[in-house]
């Protein structure tokens, strides 16, 4: 049997009332989708005898696990956890970013995107343990709320060097 059965419905995910906590912080209202990305590059050496690639050879040599959303809350206690690497401060009546010296770049603990269900009402959760923030565009326009497009990549641990920096669970 293939196809539709009686627990295809179960299986579906809607990504309704989704929301990111990084490091254990809300980072507030989003809009759009969020967008989860994951891959992996391959390889198959050339065999001389072979025409294409040959069972049992290959190696995948490069993973990565990415999240993206655009926020729209405008708060200091937002923004500067998330865009560091543009150099924030905080002095006097006003909280600045991308004014300050530049700085490392930001590195964040615990990105995790939740709030959803399977339709079967098993909640799912995507996590990356640790993660580099790039920030993308600002998008300002009068007819819609400000947006700041922001990029968390997976990154690799001294501990864990071959495993995928990001995993998404199912409860059971």
């Amino acid at each position: 049997m293939s196809g539709i059965t009686t627990n295809t419905q179960n299986g579906l995910l809607y990504g309704t009332n989704g929301y990111m906590t990084v490091d254990g912080t809300d980072l507030g209202a989003t809009r759009g989708e969020f967008q989860v990305e994951w891959s992996l590059e391959m390889y198959y050496p050339d065999l001389a005898q072979a025409l294409g690639p040959v069972s049992g050879t290959g190696r995948v040599i490069k993973g990565e696990f990415r999240i993206r959303a655009t926020l729209t809350e405008w708060t200091y206690a937002i923004l500067s956890r998330v865009m560091g690497s543009y150099g924030v401060s905080s002095e006097g009546a006003s909280e600045r970013i991308g004014s300050a010296r530049l700085g490392p770049i930001t590195e964040v603990d615990n990105v995790v995107l939740t709030g959803f269900r399977r339709n079967d009402n098993k909640g799912v959760r995507i996590t990356i343990p640790r993660a580099y923030v790039q920030v993308g565009n600002l998008t300002i326009s009068k007819s819609q709320e400000t947006g700041v497009e922001v990029t968390f990549e997976g990154l690799y641990t001294a501990a864990n060097p071959e495993r995928l920096p990001g995993y998404i669970e199912i409860e059971k």
